[in-house]
């Protein structure tokens, strides 16, 4: 390697690619129920390009591991995970709205909870506490 040169560093997650079965269906339910936004060939969480891609096979996102809960139990993760300033509002929209959601998780200085979309790919949420 060059010395004069600047080692090549990451700065940044551009997107996130979420499989589905339906695109239009997909986004109309992220739109609706996440408030999402159309960025044209994809949407918008904030400034964080989400694309949903049609998938050819019946997978899903999440993975499991046993590095998450703090017991070490077996936990199904998911990939993506959303941040929001209203984590009440959202989760009692998506119980209202019939969305599949786990239980509201209350840490020293965070609240998650997890939810999955109509596809079954599971995803997190999450905000910091006041």
């Amino acid at each position: 390697m060059d010395p004069k040169r600047k080692k090549a560093v990451l700065t940044g997650i551009d997107g996130v690619y979420i499989p589905d079965s339906n695109r239009k269906q997909s986004e109309q339910w992220y739109i609706e129920h996440l408030g999402l936004e159309n960025g044209g060939d994809y949407l918008l969480a904030g400034r964080q390009e989400v694309f949903l891609r049609e998938r050819v096979d019946e997978r899903v996102l999440p993975f499991r591991t046993n590095q998450w809960l703090d017991n070490g139990e077996s936990y199904e993760m998911p990939v993506v995970c959303f941040r929001t300033t209203d984590i009440d509002g959202l989760y009692e929209h998506a119980r209202s709205n019939g969305i599949r959601v786990g239980d509201m998780t209350i840490h020293s200085w965070f609240r998650e909870f997890d939810f999955y979309d109509p596809d079954g790919n599971k995803l997190k949420v999450w905000q910091p506490n006041d």
